[in-house]
Parts: C-alpha cells; sequence; structure tokens
C-alpha cells in the first residue's frame, strides 16, 4: 500500500477529527503533515518566500496570496519528503475532503502500475474544488477526458484521461509519483503559481496528468469554508444559458478527442 499524506492546519483540529473519521471508515492509514500558517505573514516575508512567474503573460501575474503561498509550501513539503524517502508514490488528501467513492483504492500499488503501463502519469486527479456532487454531471460534460486507460475495482469501472486543458482545479485529492515530485520540487521550494496551477506545470515542469472518471473526492464546500478562497455557494451554480453553452463546447471535445484524434 502507498503512503498517504493529509495536508493540514496543526490548529484545526475539527478538520483533522473529520479526515481521521473518513479515513478510518474507508481503511485508509493516513499521516498529518502541518500546513504551513502564512496567514500572520508580513508582505515582506510573503515576498521572499514566493516568486511572480515570469513564463506567464505580463497581465496574467501576480503575487501569491498568504493562503496560496502557504498552500504550495505545504505541498512542496510532501514532494520533498517523497525524494528524501525514495516513495514510489503517495496519495495526498487536504482536510476538507468529501469521499464520494473510497480513494483508498487507489493504494494498491499494482493497479497503478497498471495504469502505467497503459498511460505513463506523474499525478492522478482524483478529486476536484469548487464543485457540487449534484453538478457532477455537467462537470463532466463540460470537461470530458481523453480516454487513455481504465481500471476495474471492487466497486467498479475507473476511466482515466486527459483534459482538452488543464485549468487550477484544486489539490483536494491525488496521486502523485516518485518522478512527479521530483519535477515539482524546484518549482514550488519557492512558489510562483498556485499548488493547482496544473496547466502551468504541464507547459514548464512536463508534468503528465490523468484525471478519474467518475471522481473519488470533492472538496467539502457544504461543511468547510475554504482557508484560501471566499466562494459563495450560488457562485458554483452556473447559469442555464451558460451550462448550454459549455456542456455543447464539452460535447464538441468529447468528440473530438475520442474519435477525430486532437489532443
Amino acid at each position: 500500500m502507498i503512503r498517504t499524506f493529509i495536508i493540514s492546519l496543526a490548529s484545526e483540529t475539527a478538520r483533522r477529527a473529520h479526515m481521521e473519521t473518513l479515513c478510518r471508515e474507508h481503511g485508509i492509514d493516513a499521516v498529518f503533515v502541518d500546513a504551513v500558517d502564512m496567514r500572520g505573514a508580513a508582505a515582506e516575508e510573503l515576498e521572499k518566500l514566493s516568486a511572480i512567474p515570469v513564463y506567464k503573460k505580463p497581465r496574467k501575474r501576480r503575487s501569491l496570496s498568504a493562503g496560496e503561498v502557504g498552500c504550495a509550501l505545504s505541498h512542496h513539503h510532501v514532494y520533498r519528503e517523497m525524494a528524501e524517502q525514495g516513495l514510489d508514490y503517495a496519495l495526498v488528501l487536504e482536510d476538507d475532503a468529501k469521499f464520494l467513492r473510497n480513494p483508498g483504492l487507489m493504494l494498491d500499488e499494482k493497479r497503478l502500475q497498471s495504469l502505467m503501463v497503459q498511460s505513463p502519469f506523474d499525478v492522478l486527479i482524483l478529486g476536484y474544488v469548487k464543485t457540487l456532487e449534484e453538478q457532477l454531471p455537467y462537470h463532466y460534460r463540460r470537461l470530458p477526458i481523453k480516454k487513455k486507460a481504465v481500471l476495474q475495482l471492487p466497486d467498479g469501472k475507473a476511466e482515466f484521461g486527459t483534459l482538452w486543458d488543464e485549468y487550477s482545479c484544486g489539490t483536494v485529492a491525488y496521486v502523485i509519483t516518485l518522478e512527479g515530485a521530483r519535477k515539482l520540487l524546484d518549482m514550488t521550494a519557492r512558489p510562483c503559481v498556485t499548488a493547482d496551477d496544473w496547466k502551468y506545470f504541464v507547459r514548464h515542469c512536463g508534468l503528465r496528468i490523468l484525471h478519474s472518471r467518475p471522481v473519488f473526492v470533492l472538496e467539502d464546500v457544504l461543511r468547510f469554508d475554504s482557508s484560501i478562497r471566499n466562494d459563495s455557494l450560488d457562485s458554483l451554480k452556473p447559469k442555464f444559458s451558460s451550462a448550454v453553452i459549455r456542456s455543447l463546447k464539452g460535447y464538441w471535445r468529447y468528440f473530438a478527442m475520442n474519435y477525430l484524434g486532437f489532443r
């Protein structure tokens, strides 16, 4: 079984209790990683610990917030520990996770190796943030995958593939390989982008990412407030016209990727 790390602020006792219960119910033996708390950091300290993304267009460059710096450094600590211990794989969870499907099914190294044979990867995205469970059918229509690999799990099939274009979908649940951790080590030591800027990491670290369908985990937006964002529940529900347009784009992308060979 591969290692499981849960990133959580040491002071977040309620979240830790929630994750302990969740993991115990699903047979996951996890280790807590104390998140880097930057909430009281001065601007000078934030400037010292982070950087500006030079590879981004000038209009998209910005300084990271205190929460974003702390989050990125917290994930960096996991990557560093993997490199130091030589861990081939690790499951990384955040403390506001909600399990829709047992991510513990992905702790079997043989299953991960089977996926690797079908489609080499550095990161498996198992969950998303800012997504309501009832919105998942729309989410899958809007963001289809180009199917690359399939696993037959005890509770059913799981498909894995690439998106038309990566986006910042969160870091609530993902499996990362040792090679993936090494690719991210230098980039995240003094972060210039958020921990979930997967598009940036694909372009500038050569990261290979697969997304699961269905997802295993969502951010529990009903139970916990984000320590980084201030999204309202209404903002997570798309307008009807927007949902129709995005769904149509998603259908086209699914067809283009899986039948026409695009991307």
